[in-house]
């Protein structure tokens, strides 16, 4: 169960990166969209870094503003937290980034989760260790829930667009 929790907070944490970087390039995209005097066939340039950290406190305040209340946070505990999974998530960037093998960034995302993990529960009494323990359930079956949705999606379009190609 706790390698469950702590793979867990990862994908969510890694889900937030990616969301920022992905949203990122979106709101760049649809800025360059815009703008009237756009070059023709010209690449927009990738999210600045303050893009980025805006994105990502953005999700992370979501996040935790849920977490806050159905774990029963106190405000000093949601600092805490907020600050511990931002902290994190930086981490993960930098990781995800660096030119190590698959494995070795693997290797690095679990101690980096279950440091955050162990961090995060020592915050937490016993009450609000099972809440937060449901909380990451819940939230890991409605993030399986949305790719399994985008996945079936993703066949559905193939399959119409391999209809109307015959």
């Amino acid at each position: 169960m706790k390698t469950y929790s702590i793979l867990l907070l990862g994908l969510i944490l890694s889900t937030f990166t990616a969301k920022a970087q992905q949203m990122g390039m979106n709101n760049m995209n649809n800025r360059v969209l815009n703008q009237n005097n756009m070059v023709p066939n010209s690449t927009p340039s990738a999210p600045s870094a303050a893009d980025i950290e805006k994105n990502r406190n953005e999700r992370i305040e979501g996040f935790m503003v849920k977490m806050k209340s159905e774990v029963a946070l106190d405000d000093l505990q949601y600092i805490a937290i907020k600050n511990e999974i931002l902290a994190t998530s930086k981490r993960m960037d930098i990781v995800m980034k660096s030119e190590n093998s698959a494995e070795d960034k693997n290797e690095e995302y679990r101690a980096i989760q279950e440091k955050t993990e162990k961090t995060i529960n020592s915050y937490l009494n016993t009450e609000q260790k099972e809440k937060y323990k449901a909380f990451l359930v819940k939230n890991n079956s409605k993030s399986d829930d949305k790719d399994k949705k985008k996945k079936k999606n993703k066949e559905k379009n193939k399959e119409e667009s391999g209809t109307e190609a015959n």
